[in-house]
């Protein structure tokens, strides 16, 4: 009996160190699962508020100096003190930081700026090369400004700050992000310049399914101001009086134009000089946003009836903050803001700052083979600005302007 309980005891024993060590397999199978990605976790967490406190600072640069530093080093140290902020916790457990062309070339950094002065592809016949911040604003004004500024290229997916402040993960190629609302290889140097870089080239648009590698959201490109109670004319009415001389062929709802969404349903026109007749309104008040933004975009163009001259001010929005007695003005220059929205090849030069976002036509300038067209203004504000309301006013000049949309973001 007793040789039969030591038996049974051994077995006993046994099954114990069997049950042991498969717990320990098991819980070194589930470590070598779970560590890896709560590390990676908790690594892009650490990378994401880096990113915050670089754009801070990068907006703090901006409000000084009234433009983008060239690299992320000019930050530091009187806006960025602490210069470890520039190493992603990546780089800090491999060693690893950007190659040049895009390394910073005074400090250790793990981060891309893409709006600085490198050069991208060959120089057209005749033209200096483009640099990458002008490539990057040609973006913005296909994509808005969810374009990046800040990148971080050790994670998978990548970590982005967008020029906006928004950050968001995407894969390498972050114009595949956008491709419901144009082709990636549109965004290319390639397609914008009419060069080529390396490794632009190639991106092509994202298919259904590649959409898997797509892990973060993606960010609102702009905000809209409702303008229904202020339209005074619909599209399809030729609100100037000349039969067949209206907007019924702009595409109406949440568009895109100019790289900047807007909901225009409506005209918004306003009185110009004795000539243009008492029907409209000189001015539109009380537009209230009751946000805080960074930037205002204006979807307009202006009426002409008689002889203006370039740079003429023909009009202003009125920004009223909280608290403030006097207003912010945004003047509107015929010329170097909108022109008159009949297309005429005998007009006075456009000014390089004046942006066409939509042209089209109508039956009453078929006749005269003139096309249509409107116009975007971008204005840019302090960070985090908040706008109680706007007014729409005109100068009463021979050049009378209306509106058809307002964004922010």
């Amino acid at each position: 009996m007793r040789g039969h309980a030591l038996r049974l005891w051994a077995l006993e024993v046994m099954g114990l160190l069997v049950l042991a060590s498969q717990i320990h397999a098991f819980g070194a199978q589930n470590d070598s699962v779970s560590g890896p990605a709560a590390l990676a976790a908790e690594e892009k967490e650490s990378c994401t508020r880096n990113l915050k406190v670089i754009y801070d600072a990068i907006q703090a640069y901006q409000f000084d100096h009234k433009d983008l530093p060239n690299w992320l080093s000019d930050l530091v140290p009187d806006y960025l003190t602490d210069p470890n902020v520039l190493i992603c916790p990546v780089c800090r457990r491999t060693g690893k930081t950007e190659s040049p062309p895009l390394a910073d070339p005074k400090l250790a950094c793990s981060y891309v700026f893409d709006f600085c002065p490198v050069p991208v592809g060959p120089p057209l016949t005749g033209q200096a090369r483009h640099t990458r911040r002008e490539w990057k604003r040609r973006q913005m004004g296909l994509v808005g400004s969810a374009v990046p500024m800040v990148r971080c290229r050790h994670h998978n997916p990548v970590l982005n700050l967008a020029f906006n402040g928004t950050i968001y993960e995407s894969p390498r190629d972050w114009e595949l992000m956008f491709t419901n609302r144009i082709r990636a290889v549109e965004l290319s140097a390639n397609a914008i310049f009419g060069t080529v870089e390396a490794g632009e080239a190639s991106i092509a648009p994202l298919t259904n399914s590649a959409k898997e590698f797509v892990r973060g959201e993606v960010p609102p490109l702009h905000h809209w101001v409702d303008l229904t109670s202020f339209y005074n004319s619909d599209l399809a009415e030729p609100w100037q009086g000349k039969p067949g001389d209206n907007l019924a062929s702009f595409p109406t709802g949440q568009r895109i134009f100019g790289g900047v969404e807007f909901d225009a349903r409506g005209v918004v026109q306003l009185k110009g000089g004795q000539s243009s007749g008492g029907k409209f309104p000189a001015e539109v008040r009380g537009i209230v946003l009751r946000r805080r933004c960074q930037h205002l975009y204006f979807l307009h163009a202006a009426r002409l009836s008689g002889p203006v001259e370039e740079g003429e001010q023909i009009g202003s929005y009125f920004v009223h903050l909280p608290n403030t007695q006097a207003p912010l003005e945004i003047p509107i220059y015929y010329g170097r803001t909108v022109l008159d929205w009949h297309d005429d090849q005998k007009e006075i030069p456009p000014s390089k700052d004046l942006k066409v976002a939509w042209t089209g036509e109508n039956s009453a300038g078929k006749r005269t083979g003139r096309g249509i067209r409107l116009f975007v203004t971008t204005w840019n504000l302090a960070p985090g600005v908040e706008i109680e309301s706007l007014d729409f006013v005109s100068t009463k000049r021979n050049a009378a302007p209306f509106l058809l949309g307002i964004s922010f973001d």
